[in-house]
């Protein structure tokens, strides 16, 4: 699969090891805000969404054009292993308003704000070798 928009992230934080996380990501629309109550965290989800495209965009695979209330993404990836002893990060460019991230099943992260960027530290969280669902 071709990844979307595969360009390093922020030119001026040079990082000798990183990953783009573009592409396909399960999604599920979540209108009544209650997925932890409905099992979301521990399931998969029931459509496809290319990131870094929102929802609304024909290019995401979704182009809804309804208010989303909540939605959720998740992608397991694998953590390479020559990450071992390093911070682990995960960056989020742009989102949209109320965000909360989970990795392997642990609240990690909740951030508030109209689509800036915030940055997460799965050190500890996920492992170097091992697969991390986020």
């Amino acid at each position: 699969m071709s990844i979307p928009r595969n360009e390093y992230p922020r030119p001026q934080f040079v990082r000798e090891k990183w990953m783009c996380l573009n592409g396909e990501w399960q999604f599920e629309i979540d209108q009544g805000d209650c997925g932890l109550e409905r099992g979301l965290l521990d399931r998969d989800l029931t459509d496809t969404i290319t990131v870094p495209f929102c929802p609304e965009s024909k290019l995401s695979g979704i182009e809804t054009h309804d208010f989303l209330n909540a939605v959720w993404y998740r992608r397991t990836v694998d953590i390479p292993e020559d990450w071992q002893g390093q911070r682990i990060l995960l960056h989020f460019q742009a989102v949209d308003y109320d965000t909360t991230v989970w990795a392997n099943g642990r609240e990690v992260k909740r951030h508030r704000g109209g689509f800036t960027p915030f940055t997460c530290d799965l050190s500890g969280v996920v492992q170097a070798g091992d697969s991390a669902t986020i």
